[in-house]
């Protein structure tokens, strides 16, 4: 069992822990264009050209807005993790007819 923190320190691990992802992004870039095995980089500066168009392509908003897009499908399309949503009580009790108890077993 973890041990019992204060609420500043529980602050001061959440903000480390928002930090250590937020670091992880330029990581995550740089693993994405090597999986991509994009041929036509030749060199830096081929590489330094790219970031250069993306960061001036990322002031148009349009441009942001279907990059979000893209990534919103692309994240939708994952499996959902964790254990699924509880049925409503409507779907839960489908089975049972209009006149018959939920509770009690219908005899024939």
């Amino acid at each position: 069992m973890p041990p019992i923190q204060g609420y500043s320190a529980s602050i001061e691990a959440a903000r480390q822990a928002f930090e250590a992802a937020k670091n992880a992004l330029p990581r995550d870039f740089g693993q994405a264009v090597m999986a991509a095995g994009w041929t036509f980089l030749r060199d830096r500066h081929d590489v330094d050209a790219l970031i250069d168009h993306v960061t001036s392509e990322a002031e148009n908003d349009d441009f942001v807005s279907k990059l979000h897009a893209a990534a919103d499908k692309a994240r939708q399309q994952q499996p959902q993790r964790g254990r699924p949503p509880k049925a409503t009580n409507d779907t839960a009790h489908k089975h049972v007819k209009d006149d018959e108890s939920p509770i009690v077993p219908a005899t024939v």
